[in-house]
């Protein structure tokens, strides 16, 4: 597992997963320490988490849902609205529908009850 996998991993405090008719809905929090390295230079002296690794959180939580790897394809309707800033607690909720050979996965990022990001991405199985 490479080392920003493996710290997003290790920011991953608690998940649950829920069987729907047709979709997979699957919550989870996450706590990025300061010396998380995304943090390294985004930016000196007022870390902010990058938009990549909030779209990664949504692909770890959807991998841990199915059960396989995935690979983002494309994004849409996606909007940062809010800093996610060292040890905030962050709540994501995604819904996976099959879509194709793969799934599509809506979500919503929040801190404090306010969404800081949202949008739809199109996931499919990693090629090994």
């Amino acid at each position: 597992m490479p080392a920003i996998e493996e710290a997003l991993h290790n920011s991953l405090r608690q998940w649950q997963r829920e069987q729907r008719a047709g979709e997979i809905a699957v919550t989870g929090e996450f706590s990025f320490a300061p010396a998380f390295p995304a943090f390294n230079g985004h930016f000196p002296g007022h870390p902010i988490l990058p938009a990549v690794v909030q779209l990664a959180a949504v692909r770890h939580l959807a991998e841990l849902a199915v059960d396989e790897q995935l690979s983002p394809g494309g994004c849409r309707n996606v909007k940062f609205r809010g800093a996610v800033r060292p040890d905030d607690l962050l709540q994501a909720a995604v819904t996976l529908k099959p879509r194709g050979a793969g799934w599509q996965a809506e979500f919503s990022l929040q801190r404090a009850g306010e969404t800081v990001a949202d949008g739809t991405i199109d996931l499919s199985a990693a090629k090994r």
